[in-house]
């Protein structure tokens, strides 16, 4: 078995670093508690080392700073400044993860540049982290769908009859304090009789006002709820777990690495995780993280964060080892994009997306260029 000193002796030479801001159109307004987005804004790192070899990471924080502290402006003044001038043109990945790992924060940034250059490691010397999972990896990997907040109940039905009728492995609804409870109780019949897990996000929005709401769902559904109160409102989720023991939480935001998903396992409030890889800093950190869940028994799987083709199919990949997994926030590039950038579409049948069906996604770079609003090329200094 592949040990991880071995991972991190791997070699990769620099060239130069080419930071590219996409935008790319979504098919429909998304709204959820965070706010509307109407396209994706993006960040793609292309790393490329001195033979000419090059590869792809995605940022997957938001060009603003309301779910996360990241965003876009921030994460390329942190590889300009931070990252950059202290890469030689050749160096390990172990001193990689040490240069990215003296930064405090940035995960999502971070995790980018780690997967930009584990491209070019995995192209030029044929290994990868992924050596360090003992599980095999799964053909075929479940998948769900995130729907939004819905102010129109015509609307919202369509779109649960169609999600139904597609067959995801699970419907997870956003929710907020002000969501329309009435539209739930008239999609009730529907969700019920399917035979689809059905869980809620909201996104770190309930306060401890709104419990009364938040114990709607708890309750109606005995459910997951995904990040119902904010990261930085532990005494809120006290508060809620002691009105209702029973009330099944999967932690998101809160979950930035490993140390805080051992603090809230030996709290004893750890139901489950939604792992973003970015969110955690990138691959390393993400097999620790999954490592631990899996000897703690631990249910975990793989969120996304509306990425490009770049960054799905990594995600897509992460997800292939968790087994147990009912399912993952992974939906199909044609769930959201009018077009990706990698081509042919990640496809989903019956709910599940075939991983051989990865292995012939390929970036276009004209469609790259095509959607690309700003870039910028950094080289090696020393």
């Amino acid at each position: 078995m592949t040990q991880k000193e071995d991972i991190l002796q791997l070699p990769i030479s620099f060239k130069n670093i080419r930071l590219i801001r996409l935008n790319l159109p979504q098919k429909e307004q998304f709204v959820s508690g965070i706010g509307v987005r109407n396209s994706r804004e993006a960040l793609i790192i292309e790393w490329e080392d001195i033979h000419g070899v090059k590869g792809y990471g995605e940022c997957s924080c938001r060009p603003d700073p309301y779910y996360s502290d990241e965003f876009i402006e921030g994460a390329i003044a942190l590889v300009d400044q931070f990252i950059v001038p202290f890469l030689v043109t050749n160096q390990t990945f172990g001193d990689l993860l040490k240069l990215l790992d003296k930064i405090r924060g940035w995960n999502f940034t971070k995790a980018a540049v780690e997967m930009a250059a584990l491209q070019v490691i995995e192209k030029n010397t044929g290994k990868s982290p992924f050596e360090l999972l003992q599980n095999k990896p799964l053909d075929h990997v479940p998948v769900g769908i995130s729907l939004g907040l819905y102010t129109e109940l015509d609307r919202m039905k369509k779109v649960v009859k169609n999600a139904l009728e597609t067959g995801y492995k699970r419907l997870k609804f956003k929710i907020s304090p002000n969501v329309r409870i009435d539209f739930f109780e008239e999609i009730n019949p529907m969700l019920f009789a399917a035979d689809t897990y059905v869980s809620f996000d909201a996104n770190g929005s309930f306060g401890e006002n709104d419990l009364e709401i938040f114990n709607y769902f708890a309750n109606t559904y005995q459910s997951m709820i995904e990040q119902p109160f904010a990261p930085n409102r532990f005494d809120v989720l006290l508060k809620a777990k002691k009105e209702n023991p029973d009330v099944y939480i999967c932690y998101d935001e809160e979950i930035k690495s490993i140390g805080d998903l051992m603090k809230l396992h030996h709290l004893g409030l750890l139901d489950e995780v939604n792992l973003k890889v970015g969110r955690v800093g990138g691959v390393m950190k993400s097999i620790e993280i999954i490592q631990y869940c899996a000897e703690h028994n631990i249910p975990c799987w793989i969120g996304g964060m509306f990425e490009t083709g770049i960054g799905r199919t990594l995600n897509l990949r992460m997800a292939s080892y968790l087994p147990n997994a009912r399912a993952h926030d992974l939906s199909p590039s044609d769930r959201y994009f009018l077009e990706d950038i990698v081509q042919p579409n990640i496809e989903m049948n019956n709910g599940m997306v075939a991983m051989q069906s990865l292995q012939n996604c390929e970036i276009q770079s004209n469609l790259i260029d095509k959607y690309t609003i700003d870039q910028k090329t950094l080289e090696a200094t020393c």
